[in-house]
């Protein structure tokens, strides 16, 4: 149904986004972290997110908007960080890396206005694979675009102040073209075991991302 080459860009689409979700549960099963990363890719501007959230801990943001800093294939080189994002085997495995400072917010609600909190230097070394066929985008605001979602694993290295977490888990991922990546899930009641891992846009909208034991929740807000 997709053809290798549809795992890169596509030249000429107005918008082109990737993004990776991860969840990894602890030995008695409950959700001990999450992890995203995204790329978009609108016209001249480079849009990049990352970010972790862990039980007990401050929600680790990354992003920088606006920017100008595509290199060879999808890679970044923003001012003070970097960040690769490598196809190795179409549809089975990609390779996600950066090295950057991020901010580490108590409230992980306030990366959608003014994310300010303490620096964190931050690398993540992140093996994205699947045996899955990816499926058809669908939902009602990715009907503009085309691409595709899949569901996989992922084995992570992710260094931090005091010292590397290593994680793995399950993993899902999207690559639209046409649209940008704006989700709109139904409401949904918080749960005790979720995770908060929000993220702003450069277009004033905001993205509320939650994962939980079983899958992500995330929905768009307009202000």
């Amino acid at each position: 149904m997709f053809a290798k080459d549809d795992e890169l860009r596509h030249v000429g689409a107005a918008v082109e986004a990737w993004w990776w979700w991860g969840r990894g549960l602890d030995h008695a099963g409950r959700l001990a972290l999450a992890w995203f990363v995204g790329l978009e890719l609108a016209g001249p501007a480079v849009h990049y997110w990352a970010g972790l959230a862990r039980r007990g801990k401050p929600y680790l943001y990354v992003e920088d908007l606006d920017g100008r800093s595509l290199r060879q294939g999808l890679e970044i080189k923003p001012p003070e960080m970097w960040a690769g994002h490598d196809c190795d085997d179409p549809f089975r495995q990609w390779s996600l890396g950066n090295e950057a400072h991020g901010v580490l917010l108590d409230d992980p609600a306030s990366a959608l206005e003014r994310p300010f909190g303490d620096l964190a230097p931050v690398t993540f070394d992140i093996e994205w694979f699947s045996d899955v066929e990816p499926e058809p985008l669908s939902g009602p605001m990715t009907a503009s675009g085309d691409g595709y979602t899949q569901v996989g694993r992922f084995d992570a290295r992710i260094e931090l102040t005091e010292g590397v977490l290593a994680a793995e888990g399950v993993a899902e991922r999207l690559h639209v073209w046409g649209t940008a990546h704006l989700p709109f899930d139904p409401p949904r009641p918080d749960g005790g075991g979720d995770l908060l891992a929000p993220y702003r846009r450069a277009d004033g909208r905001s993205v509320v991302q939650v994962a939980t034991p079983s899958g992500w929740w995330a929905r768009t807000v307009t202000p």
